[in-house]
């Protein structure tokens, strides 16, 4: 059957660690702050569970912007699920990104061994609105 996503969020990193205190939990909002309007993003995080599953498999996820053009792509991670109860859980951090804000979906997706298994759309909010 293969791995699960179990969660996954994207959001900014002094949010996580302000307002959400470090907790994952489910009503928290996957959104990125900019620092300029249009400019770059704040540094935001993309953390995710992986499990349901025991094996060794290669993780890699991709930022897509609104018209589906690749913004980012992340290193090939090999993950490791030693049984069907454990979660394995994973944290990148992206600083810098420009992306435009100008509305519209931002989307992260995550593949298994070179298959997409799961996509999570995230806001991109302006600055001082991001709260």
């Amino acid at each position: 059957m293969g791995a699960r996503l179990v969660y996954a969020k994207v959001i900014d990193r002094e949010l996580f660690f302000m307002k959400e205190q470090g907790r994952i939990h489910p009503s928290m909002e996957n959104h990125v702050v900019l620092r300029d309007e249009p400019g770059a993003a704040g540094a935001f995080l993309v953390l995710r569970g992986w499990g349901d599953d025991r094996g060794t498999f290669t993780e890699q996820w991709s930022l897509k912007g609104p018209g589906g053009q690749t913004l980012y792509d992340s290193l090939p991670r090999e993950l490791h699920l030693p049984s069907k109860t454990h979660i394995e859980r994973l944290e990148d951090e992206i600083a810098d990104l420009d992306l435009d804000g100008s509305g519209g979906d931002y989307h992260v997706i995550f593949t298994l061994d070179e298959e997409e298994v799961a996509r999570v759309r995230f806001e991109v909010k302006p600055p001082n609105n991001g709260a």
